[in-house]
Formats: structure tokens, C-alpha cells, sequence
């Protein structure tokens, strides 16, 4: 599988357990309890398999209607209480899911059991028309934009109980989301996340460069291997928003053009010949017709 991220900066172990010591420092009455949300999805192996995965876990999906998923489900992993310990735990756990976008830091106020009745509401989206589906914390790829799209109040209970919620950049640095530090926080007016259409549109465009970037993989690998996996989608989602601007809107078509952002040059849509023919797209021209109207010297000037 291809998740077109960087592994986390070897420093990343000893930057949570420096602020987690500045949160023992500065609270006072509130409580502190540590886990590491694991996705299982990426390695239903991981967690029988290593000495640090033997402390207490619990499934984010116990009692709730992804039963069914148990293998593959997020869980909760309790680190161990004394600092020392914590500092050798971060660094094993984030050695043993490195390269896998399957790894966050929560430090929050609620023991295992309660935070994971205080997630339960947030598992499965449901959209104006009753979809529904599973909502994928424990990806860091798609934790930022889900984060970032809620809308502030369900963004401000979610995060309520938490003191801080460590993950991943896709460049292998570290990002977070602090909360509100509450020890006894609200129940939520909901027992599914309501996601409007507007946001479940976004949700989705977020998604597609992993999603296409998984189908270049699967058909044209040598191509990946010309960028870093960083850079690999960097220039996927770019030219993504670049095709929905000129009206490319085929899944093939939006996959060739991917294709000619990891092979050409990172501009070569401001190559005369390629800015004419966006501009033909734009006004309802076929892109497949228009891509083989492209003439030698388009290609050598445009390469890599």
C-alpha cells in the first residue's frame, strides 16, 4: 500500500513527552491520563504482536454498530503512568508504526472507558440524505481535515475532555489540537456526527489524491518513486484543484492528469500549449480528444 507520507521525524517521541511534562507542571486539579489511538486498519497484527501493546486497550468500536470491524477498528492504548516509562513507551510505539499514517498522542482528563463513551458519538457520519459511514480518526492523513471541518461547537465538545491531541504531518513533523481540559464533559446532542453536504463534499475532495495516488501505485509505481511521498502528493492535490477548475471531472481524467503532475515539470500547466488546451477543457472540450492534440515539442519542453 502507498500512504504517501513521510516517516515521523525521529524527534517527534521526545517533543510529546517534553510537553506532556509541561502539562504535569502546569495542572492542577485536572486529571492526566495518556493513550496512543492505534488504527488498526493498517496492521490487524500490530497490536498482539509487541511487548508495549500488552498494557490495556480498548476498541473504539465495543458496543457500537462497527462491531463488526473489531480486527480492524482504532484503539486506545493506556501508556504507562510513570514518566520514564511513558518517554520509552513513545518511542517504541512510534518505531513500530512508522511509515503508516496510524498513530495519535491524546493526552486527556477521562479514563479509558469514559473517553471512549465520549468518542462513540463522533464514529459514524451521517449526511442530510442518511448515509452514513465510519469516521476514520485514527488515519492521521485525513485527522487534520476532519478536525478542521467540523463545525465549531461538535469541534469544541469533541475536544473538550482533551488536554492535547499529538499527530503526524504528512512531512513527519509534528501537528496537534489542544482542548478544552475538562474533566466533566457534556454528553453530545447527537449519537451520529451530522455532516452536511457542504462538508461531506470537502471531506471528499480531501481524500482524492490518496485515493488516486493508491490507484498510480497500484498501475504506474516507477512514477512514485521520482518524488518523495510528501512532494507525491503535494503535486497530486495541487493539479486536483487545478482539474476541477478547468472542468476535468472524469475519474480517469483526473488520474491522467495526477499522472502528468508526478512525470512533467511541477509548471507544466503554464506551458502555452497546455494553458490553451485547460482553457478549450474549460469551455467544454474533451480532455482524452484534447491531451492527443499535443505535439511533440510540448512534451521535451514540459518534461521533468
Amino acid at each position: 500500500m502507498y500512504f504517501a507520507i513521510e516517516p515521523p521525524h525521529a524527534s517527534l517521541p521526545l517533543q510529546i513527552s517534553h510537553a506532556l511534562a509541561e502539562l504535569r507542571r502546569a495542572i492542577v486539579d485536572a486529571p492526566l491520563h495518556v493513550f496512543a489511538l492505534v488504527d488498526d486498519a493498517f496492521d490487524e497484527a500490530l497490536l498482539g504482536a509487541r511487548k508495549w501493546s500488552r498494557r490495556p486497550k480498548y476498541s473504539l468500536y465495543d458496543g457500537t454498530a462497527l462491531h463488526g470491524l473489531e480486527a480492524a477498528a482504532p484503539h486506545l492504548l493506556t501508556a504507562p503512568a510513570a514518566p520514564d516509562e511513558q518517554s520509552a513507551w513513545l518511542h517504541e510505539i512510534f518505531a513500530a508504526c512508522a511509515g503508516r499514517p496510524m498513530l495519535s498522542i491524546v493526552a486527556c482528563t477521562l479514563p479509558a472507558a469514559a473517553l471512549q463513551d465520549h468518542l462513540r458519538p463522533y464514529l459514524i457520519a451521517r449526511t442530510p440524505d442518511s448515509l452514513e459511514w465510519p469516521v476514520r480518526w485514527g488515519d492521521t492523513r485525513v485527522l487534520p481535515g476532519l478536525i478542521d471541518t467540523l463545525e465549531p461547537g461538535r469541534r469544541e465538545h469533541l475536544l473538550s475532555p482533551f488536554h492535547h491531541w499529538w499527530s503526524t504531518a504528512r512531512d513527519g513533523t509534528l501537528i496537534g489540537w489542544q482542548g478544552g481540559a475538562c474533566a466533566a464533559p457534556k454528553p453530545a446532542d447527537c449519537d451520529k456526527l451530522p455532516i452536511r453536504d457542504a462538508t461531506f463534499a470537502r471531506l471528499v475532495e480531501l481524500a482524492e489524491a490518496d485515493a488516486v495516488l493508491a490507484n498510480i501505485h497500484d498501475t504506474q509505481p516507477d512514477l512514485l518513486r521520482q518524488h518523495r511521498p510528501f512532494d507525491c502528493h503535494d503535486r497530486v492535490a495541487r493539479h486536483l484543484v487545478i482539474a476541477s477548475t478547468c472542468g476535468i471531472s472524469a475519474a480517469g481524467a483526473r488520474q491522467h492528469f495526477s499522472v502528468l503532475a508526478l512525470c512533467l515539470a511541477d509548471d507544466f500547466t503554464e506551458h502555452p500549449a497546455m494553458a490553451a488546451l485547460l482553457q478549450r477543457v474549460r469551455q467544454g472540450a474533451d480532455y482524452r480528444t484534447e491531451i492527443g492534440t499535443l505535439q511533440t515539442g510540448f512534451w521535451q519542453e514540459a518534461a521533468a
